[in-house]
């Protein structure tokens, strides 16, 4: 009898998901703002993500649904403490450590990649389209802070904050579970999706300014960094609202911008 009644309350609980999913899609066609929030769906944490974004020139509305599970944010928490770092210095370090995530965590959100690629082919858009689609999606998510210390060390100016968190980092699934990203582990997202989408993006951070950002070849214009004699034009993520190709004023010095991480590194 529990055996049934466990295999009854699967069947209801696709088939909540599978509603709110199907909601969401005619939200989309319709151009109706998703609103942006989830719902703890069980014991083990798993949750059901609603979100709706705008291309960064608020031309056009997007809605999704996804669901998490605690179980392999907690998995892949435990990988990134396992890490066995041997970088030398602060560039080696940080490919390293953006390496490893990529790699553990591109099996975990292959169906948010999906997800994404299946809602640029219902609204027709571009492949330039496509990559805006995926960080505009990221950038809508507000910032949070990610650091090792306690937070109450820092100065968030009332910002969200995650502490204690080994490395100052989330692997991809942990942010995309949590909402809670910092600027490279939002890059780190960002740059696992465009890959498995055969884009070629790059990672690059900056020590004077204390940043990381993610680089795209693509057709573009304004900043950019030279890489193997190939333009890779900056995006900011952290915020709404930036464009291709656009450095913020504060870390505009394109010679203290280095490659951590390239596609065919």
């Amino acid at each position: 009898m529990r055996k049934f009644l466990r295999v009854v309350g699967y069947f209801i609980a696709i088939f909540f998901i599978l509603n709110i999913l199907i909601q969401t899609i005619k939200k989309a066609d319709t151009g109706e703002r998703c609103s942006d929030g989830f719902d703890i769906i069980n014991t083990g944490n798993d949750r059901l993500h609603t979100r709706g974004w705008n291309f960064v020139d608020q031309s056009r509305s997007f809605c999704g649904a996804y669901h998490s599970r605690g179980a392999v944010s907690d998995r892949l928490a435990k990988k990134r403490l396992a890490m066995n770092l041997r970088g030398d210095n602060y560039l080696e370090f940080w490919s390293e450590v953006y390496s490893n995530l990529v790699t553990d965590s591109k099996p975990d959100i292959s169906f948010l990649v999906d997800s994404l690629a299946t809602i640029a082919d219902r609204n027709d858009l571009t492949r330039l389209e496509l990559a805006e689609l995926i960080v505009s999606f990221v950038q809508d998510i507000p910032y949070s802070f990610v650091v090792p210390e306690d937070c109450k060390e820092i100065q968030t100016d009332g910002r969200p904050c995650m502490g204690s968190v080994a490395l100052g980092i989330l692997s991809p699934y942990e942010f995309i579970h949590s909402l809670y990203g910092d600027c490279d582990t939002r890059a780190v997202l960002i740059y696992t999706m465009l890959e498995e989408l055969d884009f070629d993006p790059m990672i690059v951070v900056s020590n004077e300014y204390a940043h990381a950002m993610l680089a795209l070849k693509a057709p573009a214009t304004g900043d950019y960094l030279l890489h193997q004699g190939e333009k890779y034009y900056f995006w900011e993520t952290t915020a709404k609202g930036w464009p291709l190709g656009m450095l913020p004023p504060n870390t505009s010095n394109v010679n203290y911008w280095k490659t951590a991480l390239a596609h065919e590194l």
